[in-house]
């Protein structure tokens, strides 16, 4: 069973398209860091003075975090960084959802895209939102239990599956 779960097609299926997400939700942000600054802003969850750092630090990594789970450079770094953006996603979403504080994700949207939208639509935006970062957090932690070594064909203490375990031989 844990060959086909974890059986290496997969997992790269599952790794380039988690890093083709974090490539494109890096992208417009690199460009625009204005922009993105204005949706981090509309959060109200950082001092001002620190909204253009995130801004132009923030796309970067997603981006190197994308690129590591595509290419397998530093995978469990980049699983890891996609488990922790995502998540971090969902509470900053979760967090304005339960102050009724209305804005957009940002993680493919630009701050214009969010301008037109009624408040009711913002907010069954974000609770889209929070299921697919969900889903993407599920996403990352099976590429990064993958890459452990532990859930392909060997078993997790580094013997084969069909060595006998220390208690099977020390009865024997």
């Amino acid at each position: 069973m844990k060959e086909k779960l974890f059986h290496p097609k997969l997992q790269l299926l599952v790794r380039v398209v988690l890093g083709g997400i974090l490539v494109y939700a890096s992208w417009h942000k690199i460009a625009d860091p204005p922009d993105f600054a204005k949706i981090i802003y509309n959060y109200s969850l950082f001092p001002e003075a620190s909204l253009h750092t995130f801004a132009g630090f923030v796309p970067w990594l997603e981006l190197v975090a994308g690129l590591a789970l595509i290419t397998g450079i530093g995978l469990r770094g980049g699983a890891l960084m996609a488990a922790i953006f995502f998540s971090f996603f969902i509470v900053a979403l979760s967090y304005n959802l339960a102050r009724e504080c209305a804005t957009i994700c940002g993680c493919f949207d630009t701050h214009e895209s969010g301008e037109g939208l009624t408040d009711p639509e913002k907010f069954s935006k974000m609770r889209r939102e929070i299921v697919f970062d969900c889903s993407l957090v599920v996403a990352a932690l099976y590429v990064l239990v993958g890459s452990l070594g532990c859930c392909g064909g060997g078993s997790c203490d580094g013997g084969s599956e069909d060595a006998p375990a220390p208690a099977e031989e020390a009865a024997a």
